[in-house]
């Protein structure tokens, strides 16, 4: 198939174009209509023609594309993708509020394209295996989620709409998401309660920005979570974060270290403990199919893992989640 991008305003995107040609199919150019750098960075590095228009898009004769562009018009791009029978893979979320929320369950309920979303939590070895723990019943009854994800800001590297919760989201809705959808996951139950604060005191150079998330959460069967998510990480750390997950169940207790140990070995690791036997690191498996693979087995009407009720729910809970949300903004003028 060929496939093109429209919209190229984050990174995240590069893991699909890079997926689509490993798995053969031809990149045909990229569309951003904001002219955001990354689009000309990408095109240099791929040796493809950045294109002027949805029409040029069509001219090129594509069944895929992917999209990484400003949240409020994702959803846009899905609907114009469905009008000509292209499938689509965006990055998250695909919409920030209750209104794209019924326009996104309509295009999966009319069925006529496929869709994925960059929920790449899924596809990581060290979430892979752990799933496999659960469903193994290692850990036992599960009880217990906690999600840390502080992330580095990096404000020289965003479009300027990512600093506008209006435009953006914000951190529930856009970084969560993939906390919401693991819950899911890891145990098929329903969230059935929630509290979220939102927080702003720092960047006053960015009004529309809260930089600190705290969202806790019930699922069916009393299980609980806590999820964190912040712009607060030093500049400086290794990595793009320190983003961890703890599992607490009957039986035992899992962490991943998705950035690894700073101080001792780098890398995602994950570690159990039971009541029996001290810590020790799990040896991480490899999935069976990346998230790439398994959004063309979607469109090959083949088995897959992700499919598009997954990725409608998890927009869905996130915008609930935040519209229910406090928000507390030490920089108001009110």
């Amino acid at each position: 198939m060929k496939f093109a991008i429209v919209g190229c305003q984050h990174y995240h995107i590069k893991t699909f174009i890079d997926d689509m040609i490993r798995e053969g199919h031809s990149f045909a150019g990229i569309y951003d209509p904001d002219g955001f750098p990354l689009a000309q960075q990408y095109a240099v590095t791929y040796g493809v023609p950045t294109l002027s228009s949805l029409e040029e898009v069509l001219d090129q004769g594509v069944s895929v594309i992917g999209s990484a562009g400003p949240n409020p018009g994702k959803i846009d791009v899905v609907e114009w993708a469905e009008r000509h029978d292209i499938h689509v893979m965006t990055d998250k979320p695909i919409v920030i509020d209750e209104n794209g929320v019924r326009r996104l369950r309509a295009v999966i309920d009319r069925k006529r394209i496929k869709l994925g979303m960059m929920l790449t939590a899924r596809f990581a070895p060290a979430q892979y295996t752990l799933k496999r723990m659960i469903d193994d019943g290692e850990l036992g009854e599960i009880e217990d989620f906690t999600f840390l994800k502080p992330h580095k800001l990096h404000p020289a590297t965003r479009p300027g709409w990512f600093f506008d919760k209006s435009l953006n989201g914000g951190l529930i809705v856009d970084l969560m998401i993939h906390d919401v959808d693991m819950l899911w996951w890891f145990t098929g139950k329903s969230i059935v309660g929630h509290h979220a604060l939102l927080v702003k005191n720092r960047f006053p150079e960015y009004p529309g920005l809260y930089e600190n998330a705290i969202v806790n959460v019930l699922l069916e069967d009393h299980i609980t979570a806590t999820m964190k998510s912040d712009w607060l990480m030093p500049e400086a750390f290794e990595s793009w974060g320190d983003g961890r997950i703890l599992v607490t169940g009957t039986k035992g207790r899992a962490e991943i270290r998705t950035s690894g140990d700073p101080l001792g070995e780098p890398g995602p690791f994950l570690a159990f403990t039971d009541h029996v036997n001290k810590t020790r690191r799990v040896d991480i498996l490899k999935p069976p199919a990346s998230l790439t693979a398994d959004f063309l087995a979607q469109i090959a009407g083949q088995p897959h893992r992700l499919t598009a009720d997954d990725v409608c729910r998890a927009n869905a809970m996130v915008v609930r989640i935040d519209g229910a949300s406090t928000k507390l903004n030490s920089m108001s003028l009110e």
